[in-house]
């Protein structure tokens, strides 16, 4: 067993485990807080929100992605004056149209005068930006570097696994980027890195390890093949925030940790009966049952039940499904445009394949007037009443209603609250969404030494 603290209690958990593991394990589930309302949040595999913490001293770490070490110290942000005794929850009780539009563009204050910048500081406390020393911190630049392949893979799943396979037997040299710790048999793999932007129509990527002491890379490629899989989109339900409402891989992850979820519903477009069998496994499915019978998710601080035909207690929801494709690195790929980046047709090198070309599924939004209490974007406090709200008003671009509302303008950067926010358009329009904000690198966080390592490996375009 391995010993470490969270908000200075000493907890055990097992070798191998994460950050994020290592407290579901001991039955933590409230990791973190939205932003403005200071909402419960917790490891749903959605929200980047609810697994960020201060990891032995530094703010906004993903528990998920943080090997679990002896002695490593663990925080909850957002909170004061601690954890223990945190008197920002007074903040959940603020009514939800109290914050549209967002504590960031106040009305009565003028941007650039003393009031605004007081203002400012207020908002970063409040929104748990971490605890700084005044003093510079000593920080080598963490240096990068530059690669050419002919034919770079990001993804290792089985699409991706297979085109590496025959990209190498058709004598090109092939590399592989995948967030997982498994490498592609046969093939160079940068395990644990994540491709962040895609740049020169295709020829440029630059990716990031999870490890923020590694330098991150460019990648020169004749060729990309984009084998990102797809994921499951929450329901757009009251409660679909909760700290216990988590998607399949999730889930499934800690089932294969041994860690226990307690009763479990499953819902989903499909694939419901399979997961809720590999989860029997490791615990106890009270229930099955497809997501558009979802009509809301039930507690206050983390899931209590579930309401379908009729009220099931469980202390987990796992959806697995709808499933869609994260469209960021191949709108990056494609994108033209000089006010606003929009998404064009992949240009010649670049493929999407796998599970990422094929349809997204139909997002679930339950029934409209209940849908004003579902959150679309958590970590920002966007919830479905403000989008319907100014939609009424005539407010229907997406682009101007991530701008008016910060909807996906956290750390997921747009996935999957772009998703839910047109679904719940749609269903309130009546009408197709086709459009998307701009997905524009990074998509993920990478340190400032990381960034500052690739300056030199990039040359300029004249």
């Amino acid at each position: 067993m391995i010993a470490f603290t969270w908000n200075g209690r000493r907890l055990q958990a097992q070798e191998g485990d994460s950050a994020a593991d290592a407290l579901r394990r001991n039955g933590v589930r409230v990791l973190a807080a939205t932003r403005k309302r200071h909402r419960p949040l917790g490891w749903s595999g959605s929200f980047v929100q609810g697994v960020l913490a201060e990891v032995d001293g530094v703010p906004n770490v993903r528990l998920d992605q943080v090997p679990l070490r002896p002695g490593l110290a663990l925080r909850r942000q957002n909170a004061w004056p601690s954890p223990g005794f945190d008197l920002l929850k007074a903040f959940r009780w603020l009514p939800a149209r109290w914050v549209q539009g967002g504590f960031e563009h106040p009305r009565w204050l003028a941007s650039g005068t003393g009031r605004f910048e007081r203002w400012e500081r207020l908002l970063g406390f409040l929104a748990g930006e971490g605890r700084l020393s005044p003093a510079a911190p000593a920080l080598p630049v963490v240096p990068g570097a530059r690669r050419r392949v002919d034919a770079l893979v990001v993804g290792a799943g089985p699409a991706g696994r297979a085109e590496a396979a025959a990209l190498e037997a058709a004598g090109k040299t092939v590399l592989v980027v995948t967030r997982g710790p498994k490498a592609v048999e046969g093939v160079e793999t940068l395990t644990r890195h994540e491709a962040f932007g895609v740049y020169r129509g295709g020829r440029l990527v630059a990716a990031a390890p999870l490890d923020p002491s590694q330098g991150a890379l460019v990648i020169e490629t004749a060729e990309l093949v984009l084998a990102t899989g797809r994921r499951s989109c929450p329901p757009v339900v009251p409660g679909n925030d909760l700290p216990g409402a988590m998607d399949a891989p999730t889930a499934l992850h800690l089932a294969e940790r041994g860690i226990d979820l307690g009763r479990v519903v499953v819902v989903g477009t499909g694939a419901e009966a399979a997961v809720g069998a590999a989860l029997a496994r490791a615990g106890r499915v009270v229930a099955t049952a497809p997501v558009a019978s979802l009509r809301a998710i039930l507690g206050r601080h983390a899931v209590r039940a579930v309401a379908l035909d009729r009220r099931i207690a469980c202390e987990a929801l796992v959806h697995a499904g709808p499933w869609i494709g994260d469209p960021g690195l191949a709108f990056q790929a494609a994108a033209d445009g000089r006010l606003r980046l929009t998404a064009g047709s992949l240009p010649p090198g670049v493929r999407v394949v796998g599970g990422a070309a094929a349809p997204d599924e139909p997002v679930h939004v339950g029934d409209l007037a209940a849908a004003r209490r579902a959150a679309v974007c958590p970590c920002m406090d966007v919830m479905g009443g403000e989008i319907l709200d100014l939609a009424a008003a005539g407010m229907t671009h997406v682009e101007e209603l991530k701008r008016q509302t910060g909807c996906g303008m956290g750390p997921c950067q747009g996935l999957p609250c772009w998703e839910m926010l047109r679904a719940l358009l749609a269903k309130a329009t009546g009408s197709a969404v086709d459009d998307r904000p701009s997905h524009r690198p990074p998509r993920r966080s990478l340190t400032v030494a990381q960034a500052a390592g690739l300056a030199e490996l990039v040359e300029p375009q004249q």
